[in-house]
């Protein structure tokens, strides 16, 4: 990833309150919400896009605009104007917060689609410093916005580090007066002369790292979900599948995130290794489309979703991802059995009702999933209906890959 980016704290106030109680069951039936989940684009579109573009991006479920290589203050004000009027929101990056701070920050901070500020994306150890300073004083200036910083993850070396990543993460979160917590992971990955993808483990100990310190420091998790492939090293991130997509997508939620950072959206102009959904010529490719599609589904279970509380997370299957715990019942549940590929298994609370979502752990192969629950229990359909379902007996279902299943109940 490359930079930062700023959210209002009226928009944060949206992300985690904003489920009054939509998920009443009028006859039954809907889990609406009127607010969208917030979906962010990580080197999206250029201030001097069309605004057909910036309608391409939302048709996509992209919902806020983060590009982060600096172009000209009256470009980002006339970008602004056109995400205003699609109702989008920007992280701004641009020469004038670094060269005329206070001015640039007081022209801006109150314009409808200015979200927030970047900060800085993946500092080591020795940048901790300067970046709080320099985020005390963009938060002196505006009260209202959030300032974007991405962390480096459990993965990184101590010597990118600059530390231990444990003594990393402590000062970067008791340094820094964050407003969310980031950090780049991407776990789907094809090493060199591999046939197949296969996903990182350590993805789900950096989940389990992060989502525990967001709630204790009571702000919320944003998470990065891979939409472009690259080469790295000997092998690469290959171009995402809709597994790729909704095994992100999914288990990001699964842990309790409140924003997906979409990396990237269009192509890095200094990097045309990158095949990103928009290319240079700003034509869309396939994985636009799979994008749209996995995002849609998120969108419809919006009522789901946004405000929502991690309560816990488990993993089931033949072996079970370092760094998480072996799946105990929750309350309600008889039976709950998988393959041996495994699932990601988490309880969420929104409002009054309980959810419990189990994601395939697997972005390739179908999984088997047996489940016997108490009478409240009901089934959660993509299109956030729900349904009632038969206990007498245990119900199978075969989860697609990297797809989940979703089901709910109240106190």
């Amino acid at each position: 990833m490359k930079r930062f980016f700023y959210i209002t704290l009226s928009a944060l106030c949206l992300f985690t309150s904003c489920q009054k109680d939509n998920n009443s069951e009028d006859n039954g039936s809907l889990i609406s919400s009127n607010t969208p989940f917030p979906m962010m684009a990580w080197i999206g579109l250029s201030p001097q896009s069309s605004t057909e573009a910036y309608q391409e991006m939302k048709q996509a479920g992209l919902n806020y605009n983060m590009y982060t290589y600096y172009s000209p203050l009256a470009q980002v004000k006339e970008a602004l104007n056109k995400m205003q009027n699609l109702q989008m929101k920007s992280i701004v990056s641009c020469s004038e917060l670094s060269t005329d701070t206070e001015a640039t920050i007081k022209a801006l901070k109150d314009h409808p689609a200015v979200a927030g500020w970047f900060m800085a994306d993946e500092p080591s150890m020795k940048d901790l410093d300067k970046i709080a300073a320099k985020m005390k004083r963009f938060q002196q200036i505006d009260k209202k916005g959030i300032c974007y910083v991405n962390f480096l993850s459990i993965d990184t070396s101590e010597k990118q580090l600059g530390a231990s990543f444990n003594a990393y993460l402590e000062k970067a979160t008791r340094t820094l007066p964050l407003q969310m917590l980031s950090s780049t992971f991407y776990p789907i990955v094809l090493n060199k002369g591999a046939k197949e993808r296969t996903v990182n483990g350590l993805w789900y100990k950096n989940l389990e790292v992060f989502s525990a310190k967001a709630k204790e420091l009571r702000i919320p998790l944003w998470t990065l979900v891979l939409s472009s492939s690259h080469p790295l090293g000997e092998g690469g991130y290959p171009e995402p599948t809709l597994a790729d997509l909704r095994l992100q997508l999914y288990t990001n939620l699964a842990y309790g995130s409140q924003l997906m950072e979409f990396f990237t959206y269009t192509t890095p102009p200094d990097n045309l290794t990158y095949k990103a959904p928009i290319a240079p010529d700003g034509s869309k490719n396939a994985t636009y489309y799979r994008l749209a599609q996995a995002n849609a589904e998120v969108q419809k279970l919006s009522g789901v979703f946004v405000g929502a509380k991690m309560l816990n997370v488990w993993h089931t299957g033949k072996s079970i991802p370092a760094g998480t715990k072996r799946l105990v019942l929750p309350k309600n549940f008889d039976v709950l059995k998988t393959g041996d590929i495994g699932a990601t298994v988490s309880l969420l609370q929104n409002g009054s009702r309980y959810y419990l979502m189990i994601v395939n752990h697997s972005p390739l192969k179908t999984l088997p999933l047996e489940i016997k629950a108490t009478a409240e229990v009901q089934e959660v359909s993509k299109e956030a209906r729900l349904l009632p379902v038969d206990w007498t007996t245990s119900k199978t279902y075969t989860l697609e890959a990297g797809d989940m299943r979703l089901f709910s109940w109240t106190k």
